[in-house]
């Protein structure tokens, strides 16, 4: 089974990235999930919604805690309908054929966030969603590194 994240990072990455579990670059995630279906399958279901909805501003409000412990260290993403629409479509596109841990978190009562890692972002910061990329969490079946497989852009 593959696990998978589609993010929004803040910073435009290529497709083909390796990073470490801890050194996640600055992101906004839009689903996570699992399925026993292909990264190429899995790209084809999105890839006929993502570009459409790319390509528009958020803003960064305030701190919060997240986690059972709220030990994690969030900004919050002020309301943006635009965000809403791209979570939602992506879960659609995904299906039934997907499992969505963490599924109470998903669709109306999405909350959106930066996680704090290295660097954060600050209350009052605007950054535009210009990228959506699908994330490997386990590449060669080793959990302790992530690869982005693929990056979708505004058409």
């Amino acid at each position: 089974m593959g696990v998978y994240v589609l993010v929004a990072f803040v910073v435009p990455v290529q497709a083909g990235l390796v990073f470490p579990r801890s050194g996640w670059p600055l992101h906004i995630t839009l689903a996570r999930f699992d399925t026993r279906e292909t990264a190429d399958a899995v790209y084809a279901r999105l890839d006929g919604v993502l570009p459409e909805r790319l390509g528009f501003g958020v803003r960064i409000g305030p701190d919060a805690q997240f986690g059972r412990d709220a030990s994690v260290p969030v900004s919050l993403v002020e309301p943006e309908p635009a965000l809403h629409r791209l979570h939602t479509a992506a879960l659609e596109a995904l299906g039934p054929q997907v499992h969505l841990p963490g599924a109470q978190h998903n669709r109306s009562n999405y909350h959106p966030h930066v996680t704090h890692a290295a660097k954060r972002l600050r209350p009052g910061d605007e950054f535009r969603v210009r990228q959506a990329a699908l994330v490997d969490m386990r590449p060669d079946n080793d959990p302790r590194l992530r690869r982005v497989l693929a990056v979708w852009e505004p058409v």
